[in-house]
C-alpha cells in the first residue's frame, strides 16, 4: 500500500495498537476484578459492554466512505483527487499481481481451525477483515489519503488536506523543505488552502465533532493484560506455542507477526495458536475481565460512551444530508 498522511493525525494510530504502543494503565480507582473457577467456554463470544456504545461496522464504513467523498469534493476544488484508507474502508490493489491481503475481522481467540489451516491469519475471500493485526482498536475517526509517491505531490497533498504548513517535501535524513508559494495549489479562484485545510473545513461543514474514547479504550485492555489471571494464561499459552516451535510472549502477538500473506509459515503459526488456544483456554478469562474492566469504565462516566454513540449517529445523518442522501 501507498503511504498515509505524515501528519500528526497519525500519531493517535500507536494508542490504538496494543503492542508496544502503550503501557499499563493506572490501576488507581479500579477494582481488580475476581475470575471465577468456572467460566463459561462462550465468553470469547459474547458482547461486550463497550459494544453498546458504538455504530456497527457497515454504518461506520458509510460514515468513513462519506467522509471521505466530501474531502474529496474540497480537494477537487484545488485540482486534486485521492484515494483515502481508513479503518472501515477496505483498500482496493492497484497491481492485480499483489493483491492486499486482509487480516481476519474475528475477534481475537476465536479463530476457527479449518480456517487457519487454510488461510492462516488472513480473512478468507468474502469474509470478515481487518485492516490491523492483532488487538488493533479500530476507530471510525482514523480516516487518512492515500500519499502519492512522488513528494512534491504528497507535499501538494498534504497542504490541501491539512493546511499550507503541513506542505513538506519529505527529504533523506529528516531534510524537510517546505513548498514555495507557487508549488502551493489554489482553488478556481485563485485562493490557496485555508490555515487547516479542506480537513477543517468538511469538519466544520459535518459540525459534530466525535467523542474521542481511544484512550479509554487502550487502558481496559493495558488492565486487563496487567492481570495476574490473565499474565498466567497468557504464560502458559506461550509455553504451549514454544513447544510448537514459535516464540510469543502474549496472545496478539502472533497474529501481528504473521500478518499480510498466505504462507506456509503463517499457517503453521496460525494453527498452532488455535491449538494453544483450546488448550489453554486463555479468551474465557481474557474476555471476562476485559467485559469486567469494560464496565467499571462506563460506570465511571457513562454519560460519555452515551454522547460517542450518539455523536457517531449525528456525524452520519449530517454527512448523508450533506451528500444528499
Amino acid at each position: 500500500m501507498k503511504r498515509l498522511a505524515p501528519t500528526a493525525s497519525l500519531l493517535a494510530i500507536c494508542a490504538l495498537v496494543i503492542t508496544g504502543c502503550s503501557n499499563p494503565a493506572s490501576t488507581e480507582g479500579w477494582i481488580t476484578p475476581e475470575v471465577p473457577q468456572e467460566l463459561s467456554t462462550t465468553q470469547a463470544y459474547t458482547a461486550l459492554p463497550f459494544d453498546s456504545f458504538a455504530m456497527g461496522s457497515s454504518e461506520r464504513e458509510q460514515l468513513q466512505q462519506g467522509t471521505a467523498a466530501l474531502l474529496k469534493q474540497c480537494l477537487a476544488d484545488f485540482g486534486l483527487s485521492a484515494t483515502f484508507s481508513g479503518d472501515y474502508i477496505q483498500q482496493a490493489s492497484e497491481d492485480p499481481k499483489d493483491p492486499l491481503i486482509y487480516q481476519w475481522g474475528g475477534r481475537l481467540g476465536t479463530l476457527p481451525l479449518d480456517q487457519a489451516e487454510e488461510y492462516g491469519y488472513a480473512a478468507p475471500p468474502g469474509g470478515e477483515w481487518s485492516n490491523g493485526a492483532g488487538i488493533y482498536l479500530s476507530s471510525v475517526e482514523n480516516l487518512n489519503p492515500v500519499m502519492p509517491n512522488d513528494p512534491t505531490e504528497a507535499a501538494q497533498l498534504a497542504a490541501v488536506m491539512y493546511g499550507p504548513e503541513q506542505g513538506m517535501i519529505l527529504g533523506e535524513g529528516g531534510d524537510d523543505q517546505a513548498l514555495t508559494p507557487d508549488l502551493i495549489p489554489t482553488d478556481g479562484s485563485g485562493n490557496a488552502p485555508s490555515e487547516n485545510g479542506c480537513y477543517a473545513v468538511v469538519e466544520e461543514e459535518i459540525g459534530v465533532p466525535f467523542v474521542d474514547l481511544r484512550d479509554l479504550t487502550s487502558d481496559v485492555y493495558g488492565l486487563t493484560f496487567s492481570h495476574e489471571a490473565v499474565k498466567e494464561k497468557a504464560d502458559s499459552w506461550s509455553a504451549c506455542m514454544s513447544d510448537a516451535g514459535f516464540d510469543y510472549a502474549r496472545f496478539e502477538e502472533a497474529p501481528t507477526a504473521n500478518a499480510g500473506a498466505i504462507s506456509a509459515d503463517t499457517i503453521a503459526a496460525a494453527s498452532a495458536d488455535v491449538d494453544c488456544t483450546t488448550t489453554t483456554r486463555w479468551p474465557d478469562t481474557f474476555y471476562f475481565v476485559l467485559a469486567d474492566y469494560q464496565q467499571q469504565s462506563i460506570d465511571k462516566q457513562p454519560e460519555k460512551f452515551q454522547s460517542a454513540l450518539d455523536a457517531e449517529r449525528e456525524r452520519l445523518d449530517a454527512v448523508n444530508k450533506l451528500l444528499g442522501e
